[in-house]
């Protein structure tokens, strides 16, 4: 079963608590993350790769196993974006998470999916005020988040490296594994084939045959394992 790690959250001039709850998906581990930052966005909009383009409203440090504050302040019937951020003990993030939801509606749940994102998001535990992360490096525009999506067919899955960080991932066949990354990082793809089968190719991504697939991430991108039957 995957974790969770839950917040109870009230709106002004609600008169019940509305669940809002993280779970952890696929290529995460089963165990909630050692910490988990928690925002609301206003503008009922989470963007690209859960970059929400309205201001920041709520942010908060929850702990493994806690429960975080209520936000306060929320508009009855708006829409806002709620999202997770998960680090490890290290503080290295592992997993984010958005999604659109109506205060006073259904329960919100937040699903977490695999990030090799470095995300700076940090806030006030205390005040739930959003640390300064600084200036972007250079003066610059801070770059944008990009997917790689890797699918297995029947026959196989997969296990995905980071070669800088030897972080890796084994993915089952049928599952749909999208990894939220920085733009070019490095990762090696390596297929894992069921009995009865041998790897055929990959396509995308320009890896062939070639056994690790070596891909540096520089645009969001799809990579598909085909297997046959021996």
């Amino acid at each position: 079963m995957r974790s969770s790690l839950a917040l109870a959250l009230l709106a002004a001039g609600c008169s019940a608590e509305q669940p809002w709850e993280f779970r952890s998906g696929t290529g995460l581990p089963d165990e909630a993350p050692a910490r988990l930052v928690a925002e609301v966005y206003e503008g009922a909009e989470c963007g690209f790769a859960c970059r929400p383009p309205g201001a920041r409203v709520y942010c908060s440090t929850v702990a493994m196993g806690a429960r975080g504050p209520a936000p306060s302040g929320l508009a009855r019937g708006a829409r806002y974006c709620f999202l997770g951020t998960a680090y490890d003990a290290a503080g290295r993030t592992i997993g984010v998470g958005c999604e659109v939801g109506t205060i006073g509606g259904d329960p919100i749940t937040v699903t977490l999916a695999p990030s090799d994102e470095a995300r700076a998001n940090q806030c006030d535990a205390d005040g739930g005020v959003p640390a300064d992360a600084g200036p972007p490096p250079d003066g610059g525009v801070a770059p944008g988040p990009v997917e790689l999506t890797i699918l297995a067919g029947p026959g196989g899955g997969f296990l995905v490296q980071n070669v800088a960080t030897g972080r890796g991932w084994n993915v089952a066949s049928g599952i749909r594994f999208v990894l939220t990354t920085d733009p070019g990082t490095l990762y090696a793809i390596y297929p894992q084939v069921a009995a009865g089968h041998r790897f055929d190719r990959f396509e995308g991504g320009g890896c062939d045959v070639f056994i690790p697939c070596e891909i540096r991430v520089l645009a969001s991108t799809t990579i598909t394992l085909s297997f046959a039957r021996l």
